[in-house]
């Protein structure tokens, strides 16, 4: 029987997990509703936004201004991304053309972190030091800062698909792109932004990774199945259901290990995709 603050402890840092596949998961959803391919190359993107802070940081720039311009530098990274590789052309089959340039380009990403940072792993200054006690559990002060973090890019994103004229546009794009190109709507422009808040959403998931985890040039592969993952649990397209796939991820590879062990929690959240797959194809809150 484990303890409670075990249970605590578990439970915390499932959240914490669960909010980190969120950022990562919304970008690839706005990628995907509005851009119509699977960006294969997000954890690259997440993984580069991640090392951009550390070498920021080695210059002697806080860690919050880093995160800042990581974020802007790979959001500018997005936008030439689209317009020189993704952006869909005549005569050409967009997703698998998609699917074969992001492949190259994790290839390429991968590579160059190697070259550039080395193999070995590297740490990211923490983003606030100490911790508070729950129920006699430790709970790092870092891991609520970043929820927190992930919470409000979540409600700035929010906010900005339902009060702004651009996120307008995105939404209707989303949702039809034909009909919103007859309203005059410029789906490349729809496009440019969908890439580049989706890298920006990346870099700001590794590099809050980074300040809780380590850093390595292959740390883009997982967190890039994390957001599969979640985009199908909670539905493709929808931003409400890539928060709770992530909720749901974060929580079983927070718990679980607790419960049954490292291999069973490896192997459950696959089964339960298949499970939701099977009697809802579509995802928890995924569109008809």
């Amino acid at each position: 029987m484990k303890s409670l603050d075990v249970w605590v402890q578990a439970i915390i840092n499932g959240i914490a997990l669960g909010w980190l596949y969120v950022p990562m998961a919304l970008g690839m959803t706005l990628i995907l509703s509005i851009m119509g391919i699977l960006q294969l190359a997000h954890g690259e993107i997440y993984m580069m936004g991640a090392f951009l802070v550390y070498y920021l940081t080695r210059q002697s720039i806080g860690i919050y201004p880093a995160i800042a311009l990581s974020m802007v530098v790979m959001a500018t990274v997005g936008v030439i991304l689209e317009r020189v590789l993704f952006r869909p052309r005549a005569n050409r089959d967009v997703v698998l053309t998609s699917i074969v340039i992001s492949t190259g380009l994790t290839l390429i990403l991968s590579s160059a972190a190697v070259v550039g940072f080395g193999l070995y792993t590297k740490s990211l200054p923490f983003l606030i030091s100490g911790s508070f006690s729950v129920a006699g559990a430790g709970v790092p002060k870092d891991r609520i800062l970043v929820i927190g973090f992930s919470v409000a890019a979540l409600l700035l994103l929010y906010g900005f698909l339902k009060r702004t004229r651009l996120g307008l546009a995105m939404v209707a794009s989303a949702q039809n792109r034909e009909g919103s190109f007859l309203k005059g709507i410029n789906p490349n422009q729809m496009s440019m932004a969908a890439m580049a808040i989706g890298c920006s959403l990346a870099a700001l998931a590794g590099a809050l990774a980074g300040s809780i985890l380590q850093l390595q040039p292959y740390m883009g592969s997982l967190p890039m199945i994390n957001g599969l993952v979640t985009i199908v649990l909670g539905g493709l397209g929808s931003i409400p259901g890539a928060v709770i796939g992530g909720m749901i991820l974060g929580l079983l590879n927070g718990i679980l290990p607790v419960m049954f062990g490292p291999a069973v929690a490896a192997v459950a959240p696959l089964v339960i995709v298949i499970l939701v797959l099977l009697f809802r194809p579509k995802g928890i809150l995924g569109h008809d």
